[in-house]
């Protein structure tokens, strides 16, 4: 048994459970032992037992890409020893488990999730199967897929992995088709030199393609998405954009704004700025005041003195309100303070399940300097009960109640009652 969580000294007696007032609903764990099918299989099953006397209905793993040879064993053992009706999860560039986070170490992170009067639909994809949803010209292919079962879904987990699949489009083929439905989840790590990557879908490892998870019936999905930035000077209209140009703020170039931006917010601003300045565009225009969460952070790509215009990683529109953001460490600590602090109020009154914690793998150390930042920011929400979750290439998650893929991004969803 692995000694890098707590979990087992903090849940686990001679008498197997502690008494506790709020009862346990889901358990997660870090395996990472010398690779022994039977040694794996024990520790599972210890998890398992730690959950009694609840049902698992969902579980959700994590393998770091030095596993991946083993993933068919792994997931072999979770279906057929631990019975675990639907199972999900990818391989990631680390492991969470709980209130810590493994990064860029070899590990296994399971969940067992319990969700009374919870609806669980799942369906595996392969990559040309995912470019039919997206190219479909009637609305409806993903519901289709699930029909009579797709009614009522409360939100989605959505794992791919991203050398097949067109991500993007592929989030909104799948709003489309189910909107106002949160998607949480996020892109699978993948080796650049083996031009390997997979995601796991019950009991199958798919090496080209993604799965999707939708909950639904008395549990739905309340979550936080942390993009990492802080808005600097003032929110601008666009006033002319072309393609992912944009052109003029404010009927001045756009360049000009991001100048007298960048000389207005002090020398301490100014130096965490350097290098870092990204471009958050609104989602909801109909906000009487912006502040952090408000906007969709997209990459600052070029900028070109002549004409006096920006080339941003996304496509701005005309009318739509813009700010710049920086991002760096300290500034990405006190954005996920403060959404935590409005998450908290949300998750008042509500019977709490568990969570999963997608997180890029641009954040933890090389971000905050500290190890397990995001992981033990969101976890004292929902203990007593687990945490499980991963970093990747990607995160998912809504801003502004519409859903996208994020990059530098902690995204968590919860586990609630309806």
């Amino acid at each position: 048994m692995p000694k890098s969580t707590d979990w087992f000294w903090r849940r686990e007696s001679t008498s197997n459970r502690i008494e506790v007032d709020e009862p346990f609903y889901s358990v997660a764990d870090r395996w990472n032992e010398p690779w022994d099918k039977l040694e794996f299989k024990r520790w599972a099953l210890r998890l398992r037992r730690a959950l009694l006397p609840s049902e698992v209905d969902l579980g959700l793993v994590f393998i770091s890409s030095d596993w991946i040879d083993f993933a068919e064993d792994i997931v072999d053992v979770l279906r057929s020893s631990l019975g675990i009706p639907t199972l999900a999860g990818c391989v990631s560039n680390g492991v969470i488990s709980n209130q810590l986070e493994f990064e860029r170490t070899g590990g296994i992170a399971l969940g067992l999730f319990c969700l009374p009067g919870g609806r669980i639909v799942d369906l595996g994809f392969s990559a040309k199967e995912s470019q039919k949803g997206i190219t479909c010209d009637e609305p409806g292919f993903w519901r289709r897929q699930f029909d009579p079962g797709s009614e009522g879904i409360n939100g989605w987990f959505v794992f791919a992995e991203p050398l097949h699949v067109s991500v993007e489009e592929l989030i909104k083929s799948w709003e489309r088709d189910f909107p106002n439905a949160p998607i949480y989840g996020g892109l699978a790590h993948f080796d650049s030199e083996a031009r390997t990557s997979a995601v796991i879908w019950n009991d199958s490892v798919i090496a080209d393609g993604g799965v999707a998870v939708g909950i639904g019936g008395g549990v739905k999905l309340l979550g936080v998405t942390a993009q990492g930035c802080t808005p600097i000077g003032d929110a601008w209209t666009v006033t002319k954009a072309n393609g992912n140009v944009l052109e003029r703020i404010g009927n001045r170039p756009a360049a000009t704004i991001l100048e007298e931006t960048f000389q207005g917010i002090g020398e301490e601003m100014r130096r965490r700025s350097r290098g870092h300045v990204f471009v958050g565009l609104a989602v909801d225009e109909y906000l009487d005041e912006f502040k952090r969460g408000d906007f969709l952070v997209r990459n600052l790509l070029a900028a070109d003195p002549s004409k006096g215009s920006l080339a941003v990683g996304a496509f701005p529109r005309v009318g739509q309100s813009v700010q710049f953001q920086i991002r760096d460490g300290k500034g990405a600590s006190e954005e996920l303070e403060e959404l935590i602090a409005v998450f908290r109020r949300e998750l008042e009154e509500k019977r709490i399940y568990g969570a999963c914690l997608s997180s890029c793998s641009g954040r933890g150390m090389g971000l905050f300097g500290v190890e397990h930042h995001d992981a033990a920011s969101i976890y004292p929400l929902i203990t007593p009960q687990a945490q499980v979750g991963f970093f990747g290439n990607g995160e998912f998650g809504p801003v502004g109640g519409r859903n996208f893929v994020h990059g530098y991004t902690s995204s968590a969803a919860v586990f609630v009652d309806v």
